[in-house]
């Protein structure tokens, strides 16, 4: 898996990567630098018409690349990848780990830093496989096929290993993103990318022992891809375009089962209706993409104050709606207060300045006059108002 600016926002600027990241960035740049001189330095001779095989397959992989959640993107690519770590030399590995991610680029535009870990990440992770497999192969001192084998694939071991370890902690440097929140190192996160390394295995045998026969072992790659998609436009089809978070067709489905779930247990539950103060100045004053960056700004700050249990969404047009389950009226008013307070000490930044973004919060809480979703949207809107009022 490679990273990605794709969020809410859209491209973000060089100045939103954190320091942090910006010198982890320059650690596995300079690292993937002095494992690729090192690799040269072993006279190899290039198998170029793998190189070119190779190259072809991965690019394409990388035209159907998929976003996926955690400001990550998923492709096929790994896959030949892991087979160039195994037929290559260094030389030709690092040329392929660059042209790899060039279509997905081309296609994106992503700040250079993004781009620039993706290929540093697996250059690095690519030179750690084919060392994993020259020293595998020399410590056996038996070049037999099961010994080559069992080294191939603890090469394709190494590669998801490096792989995700460097993207689990540049996600959480730049993106605050932590680990369990990646999926990287859930079961369906591990598994995938096996089955991509052991799909590029194959690949190398296929090459280095009977090259017709690649096309088929290459072939479960694109169902892979395809399979991939369907998560992906199951959760579009729940999200809000421009913030992210739930619509209210995917927010209703889930809160029924919160509200049923707080009745049949009797739990607290609370909801906050939350609406932008004067949007429509904003648009007027700042422009259309202003009022996107306000949606944005408000959509973060929901975020950073809910829990990954609590359901939220864009209600339509410059409302919001949080439902927090296990939650009295004190601490949905203490989320409120939260969001309220990131918005004010956090300005939207704009070439004129910028400005601040005004919300206006109503909270109400399950009771019996509250006991559906609908009882306790028009109890907020109502105390949404009140708040405008004040």
């Amino acid at each position: 898996m490679t990273t990605t600016a794709y969020s809410a926002r859209g491209a973000e600027t060089d100045a939103a990567l954190a320091a942090p990241a910006r010198s982890f960035l320059v650690q596995v740049t300079a690292a993937a630098a002095a494992a690729a001189a090192a690799g040269a330095a072993h006279s190899q001779s290039s198998h170029w018409a793998f190189f070119f095989v190779l190259a072809a397959g991965a690019m394409v992989a990388q035209l159907g690349a998929t976003h996926i959640r955690g400001n990550q993107v998923f492709h096929t690519g790994l896959a030949f990848t892991v087979a160039g770590a195994l037929v290559l030399p260094p030389r030709a590995l690092i040329l392929l780990c660059l042209v790899q991610h060039l279509p997905d680029w081309l296609r994106h535009r992503y700040p250079w830093y993004i781009q620039t870990f993706n290929i540093a990440n697996y250059a690095l992770s690519a030179l750690v496989a084919w060392a994993t497999y020259a020293v595998a192969v020399a410590i056996a001192d038996d070049p037999s096929p099961p010994v080559r084998m069992a080294a191939a694939l603890a090469a394709a071991g190494a590669f998801v290993a490096v792989n995700h370890l460097l993207l689990a902690r540049m996600l959480r440097l730049a993106r605050g993103h932590e680990r369990g929140a990646t999926g990287l190192f859930g079961l369906d996160g591990i598994l995938i990318d096996a089955t991509l390394a052991a799909i590029g295995v194959g690949l190398a045998v296929a090459l280095d022992e009977y090259p017709a026969a690649v096309a088929a072992i290459a072939f479960p790659l694109v169902l892979i891809q395809r399979a991939s998609i369907i998560p992906v436009l199951q959760a579009q089809a729940t999200r809000d375009a421009k913030t992210g978070l739930l619509n209210m067709h995917g927010f209703r489905e889930a809160a029924s089962a919160e509200l049923a779930r707080a009745a049949r247990f009797d739990r607290p539950l609370a909801l906050i209706l939350a609406d932008v103060d004067d949007l429509r100045v904003i648009n007027n004053r700042h422009g259309h993409l202003a009022g996107d960056a306000a949606l944005a700004a408000v959509s973060d700050a929901i975020r950073a104050a809910t829990r990954d249990y609590d359901l939220c969404a864009r209600f339509g047009g410059d409302e919001f709606v949080i439902l927090l389950p296990e939650t009295d009226a004190a601490d949905a008013d203490s989320v409120a207060g939260r969001i309220t307070a990131q918005l004010t000490e956090q300005p939207v930044a704009t070439r004129d300045g910028g400005f601040r973004v005004d919300l206006s919060c109503g909270v109400a809480t399950r009771s019996a006059g509250t006991s559906t979703l609908d009882d306790l949207l028009r109890a907020a809107d109502g105390a949404m108002y009140a708040a405008k009022r004040d």
